[in-house]
């Protein structure tokens, strides 16, 4: 709870409450992970405890992982072992690399992330299409309720927005936009609404559409990504490091109703030419649709 004078910045700025040994304990593996090397002040300050805490959290780390660090007399810090193995936390570099992603375009604040020395880093963000309250809360309400709502809504494929019956039963994310998977009743079909695009919710209704006839939904596919066989070798060998490929493929398991979303990122849906990964398996979703 903020108090009077308290501002939302100040508040996202406080260090986080004392919490248990555990979590401290984790924090001192992450540093050791990224950093290289921690010391007790670091502890003494993130968890806002005292320093003789601290310094029984190091003697328990010892404990539980002696192997993992040594302690540095001269610069009075403790050091990742050459045999340091992660006990309390995965050693992914991707969850670093989306935690430094989320500080650098301000999405994470820096008191609720464990990172200590950041390199300089920088993110290209996207535009932020901002749903509105009053769109999602009954999109949200509906699909909990199975309920169906009455829409005006904008798409891409008409000139002027449209009022419609649909039955929503789940949200999907593209990679950019949030859409609501429904029921439309004007097209007859299952397809996806951006959730930007619902200009008003004006009421709603019981439903007896079942989210289960939705096939597209329900029905898992995979999609088998290779290098693109004009490539050279060392090429290839590239592209099979990038894609973590086993036995030179990538198979991806997706609904079949975002696969279109999957392959237009990845430019695999025949638009672009000369990339670097081609999709074999493209024949088995020649019929699939793209809302807009």
């Amino acid at each position: 709870m903020l108090l009077k004078n308290d501002t939302v910045e100040e508040a996202q700025n406080q260090r986080p409450r004392p919490w248990g040994q555990d979590r401290r304990l984790e924090f001192i593996e992450f540093r050791l992970l990224w950093d290289g090397k921690i010391n007790r002040g670091e502890v003494a300050e993130y968890f806002n405890v005292s320093i003789q805490q601290a310094s029984l959290d190091f003697s328990r780390y010892m404990v539980l992982a002696k192997d993992n660090m040594e302690y540095d007399r001269r610069e009075k810090v403790y050091r990742a072992t050459k045999q340091f193995t992660p006990l309390f936390v995965a050693p992914d570099t991707q969850t670093y690399l989306n935690e430094l992603s989320g500080l650098a375009a301000g999405t994470i604040s820096p008191s609720f992330s464990f990172m200590g020395v950041r390199p300089p880093c920088d993110v290209v963000t996207l535009p932020v299409r901002r749903v509105r309250k009053e769109a999602l809360l009954p999109i949200l309400w509906a699909i909990r309720d199975d309920t169906e709502i009455d829409a005006t809504y904008q798409s891409m494929r008409s000139p002027e927005p449209t009022r419609q019956w649909i039955a929503p039963h789940s949200l999907a994310f593209d990679g950019t936009r949030w859409h609501a998977r429904a029921w439309s009743y004007e097209s007859s079909r299952f397809r996806d609404f951006v959730l930007t695009r619902f200009q008003q919710i004006h009421g709603r209704r019981s439903s007896t559409v079942n989210p289960h006839d939705d096939v597209e939904w329900q029905t898992f596919f995979v999609v088998e990504i290779e290098p693109n066989p004009n490539l050279t070798t060392s090429q290839r060998d590239s592209v099979i490091n990038d894609f973590g490929m086993v036995d030179g493929k990538l198979s991806k398991t997706i609904r079949r109703a975002l696969v279109s979303y999957f392959v237009r990122h990845l430019r695999i849906d025949g638009a672009q030419k000369a990339e670097p990964i081609v999709w074999t398996n493209r024949s088995q979703f020649e019929d699939l649709k793209h809302d807009e």
